[in-house]
């Protein structure tokens, strides 16, 4: 795989051939772009691992919590409220949705061979309400 450098600044975004330094076209600093693949593949494994497990989880759990306190057919009982319940299946479904957007943004990252600044977005809301989850639930604790 040949190396490729692309320009900062988005307004240019030129993309060539070799490690260089400075934008042939608008005079721009460029950066080194051939280890986009590796990012890509290390991110749609983090994003299957996520999807994967969170959804086994959810699919587990979600008939024991939606009955707080009532046994479910596998054996399995949760003791908390249903409040908690709610918050928590909120929480798994947030962090299911952080390991899709990987996946998918991945998957850009391997096709485009650089990053896209909408993906970027949606990962940061994510991790912002994923952390306000995990503050109120806290807080909320005895």
């Amino acid at each position: 795989m040949s190396r490729h450098s692309a320009c900062n600044l988005r307004t240019c975004a030129v993309v060539v051939e070799g490690k260089v330094g400075i934008c042939p076209k608008c005079g721009g600093p460029m950066r080194d772009v051939s280890d986009s693949a590796v990012r890509g593949i290390v991110m749609l494994v983090c994003g299957v691992i996520l999807v994967g497990m969170m959804g086994w989880i959810l699919w587990t759990q979600t008939p024991s919590m939606l009955n707080p306190g009532v046994e479910a057919p596998d054996g399995s009982t949760f003791t908390g409220t249903a409040k908690e319940a709610q918050s928590f299946l909120g929480l798994f479904v947030v962090v299911m949705l952080l390991g899709l957007t990987a996946l998918i943004n991945g998957i850009f990252f391997i096709v485009k061979r650089r990053q896209s600044a909408v993906f970027m977005v949606i990962s940061l809301g994510l991790a912002a309400i994923l952390m306000a989850f995990v503050y109120f639930i806290l807080r909320s604790a005895p």
